[in-house]
């Protein structure tokens, strides 16, 4: 046998145990091990055919183990690898399946084995990868471990994949500052994927800074949880097969990255906590709040006049109880934090700051841009409609409001407008507020925050919590808001304005 004949032996045999011990490891029956012999020798034979060299080999094995095993067993074998490569290369790696249908939208597991369409790794260093501000690796220990990792990552991954780098950094600096360093890190770590051989054209990039967090930026250890980035493996799934497609569109890496933003831990991790003390044994709990993020402008004599509270004693629980609580099918609670602290959550905006807007991005530099949105394709009560309600004597309007029903994604700029003494006549309103607007998915909800564009407008955010369910009302609705010197909440209904 001359010594080519035997590479490409030797592939076969080392591709198809490769994806066999994923079966194997998991106690499949006969059946399965079948399919996954089947599938593997079948798919390393058509490889060889349409290559004649190891690689292809070993690609089409993998094909053909991703059909005969399973999507899971893939990941389960796949994850196992990666975890080994990781602790070899002083990375610590987390796992986690993307899972997209048609029923309950997109969600993210551990374990999941039913319509997952991308595998996630994030990853930080035992020690700090990159040093304070930069945006490159310069210890060439670290960058030679680092190759490693990425080297084993690019090998096996399956046919038609594309791989979304994601930056992500800690809450210190300006959210601007983190976005822009966080994206440079994410070339970075992709320049490093063409490097050890990873197609240029399969690779997509994005920095997101500090808006989603894993952990709390208030404690040392969750800052070092949340300087990390992230490599998602967006793989032909079962449906884009069944429609005879055999290369990962920019468009579905595009839908994961907007439900990587729309998740609602990027709230709850991120949420300040009230702090509760005893000054004695016998006195009672009293509870500090923090300083609220949104800021004051200039005193002024103008009022939105809604008749509200003092931020202060304003309930710490209204949004996030509207959310809801309830266990989701992917396994995990949406308010995990919330479950094992003891500390109350303050879910409201004037906590938090806007988030600085990110695009993805093409290996070439490309912007990924949406495509255009059918109201088919949104919730039955949100696909560019508006919204009205009673504060005090004043009338509010909130439109258009709109989003994907499949990712949230926003796809309307929406303003609100005030009507003081309203009575049903005013044609034009006496303050008019174009705002950033940011969505976040909840238990059959939705979370729609905004923040005024103006930072001298009275108006200063406002968070509407909607049903996804096509209800014609609001389940909460709370507008921050400046009353001479001092931040006040009105929390009210806003309803579906028909016709």
């Amino acid at each position: 046998m001359n010594r080519s004949k035997l590479y490409r032996s030797v592939a076969v045999v080392v591709a198809a145990p490769a994806l066999l011990s994923g079966c194997a490891s998991m106690g499949d029956t006969s059946k399965t091990m079948i399919g996954c012999v089947g599938g593997t020798l079948l798919g390393s034979a058509i490889g060889y055919l349409k290559t004649g060299d190891a690689r292809g080999i070993l690609v089409g094995g993998v094909a053909g183990g991703m059909i005969g095993c399973g999507i899971g067993s893939y990941l389960d074998h796949r994850e196992e690898k990666l975890k080994k490569l990781a602790e070899e290369s002083a990375l610590k790696p987390e796992f986690e399946r993307i899972v997209m249908n048609d029923k309950t939208g997109t969600g993210f597991s551990k374990d999941a084995s039913d319509d997952v369409i991308a595998s996630q790794v994030s990853l930080a260093g035992v020690q700090p990868l990159f040093a304070s501000g930069k945006a490159v690796i310069a210890d060439r220990n670290k960058l030679k471990s680092l190759q490693y990792f990425l080297k084993g990552y690019v090998e096996d991954l399956a046919p038609g994949s594309k791989i979304y780098v994601v930056g992500h950094t800690d809450s210190s600096g300006s959210a601007a500052y983190n976005q822009q360093l966080s994206e440079k890190r994410a070339r970075f770590i992709a320049d490093q994927l063409v490097a050890v051989g990873a197609d240029p054209d399969s690779l997509l990039y994005e920095g997101v800074g500090e808006s989603q967090p894993i952990a709390s930026n208030e404690t040392e250890l969750g800052k070092a949880r949340n300087r990390r980035f992230e490599l998602i493996d967006v793989f032909v799934s079962e449906k884009d097969k069944a429609k005879k497609l055999n290369e990962v569109s920019d468009q579905k890496v595009l839908q994961v990255a907007s439900a990587k933003k729309s998740r609602i831990e990027n709230v709850t991790n991120n949420l300040p906590t009230a702090q509760t003390t005893k000054t004695t044994k016998q006195s009672k709990p009293v509870t500090q709040l923090p300083e609220p993020k949104v800021a004051l402008s200039r005193r002024s004599t103008d009022s939105l006049e809604l008749g509200g509270v003092p931020l202060a004693s304003f309930d710490a629980d209204y949004v996030t109880a509207a959310l809801g609580e309830a266990e989701q099918d992917y396994g995990f609670s949406i308010f995990s934090q919330a479950i094992a602290d003891d500390a109350p959550l303050l879910g409201s905006c004037a906590y938090t700051t806007p988030v600085a807007q990110s695009s993805l991005k093409a290996y070439s530099g490309r912007t990924i841009a949406a495509t255009e949105v059918k109201v088919a394709d949104s919730p039955k009560n949100l696909y560019g409609t508006t919204w009205f309600g009673m504060a005090d004597k004043t009338g509010v309007t909130l439109g258009p409001v709109g989003m994907r029903e499949d990712t949230l994604a926003p796809t309307y700029t929406p303003i609100l407008s005030f009507y003081k003494n309203y009575d049903g006549s005013a044609l034009k309103p006496d303050y008019e507020y174009p705002v950033n607007v940011e969505t976040y998915r909840g238990d059959n909800t939705v979370l729609v925050r905004m923040y005024a564009k103006d930072d001298n407008a009275l108006m200063k955010c406002t968070d509407v919590v909607y049903s996804l369910d096509g209800a014609t009302a609001t389940k909460a609705n709370a507008v921050i808001y400046q009353q001479d010197r001092d931040l006040m909440v009105k929390a009210f209904k806003l309803k579906l304005v028909q016709g």
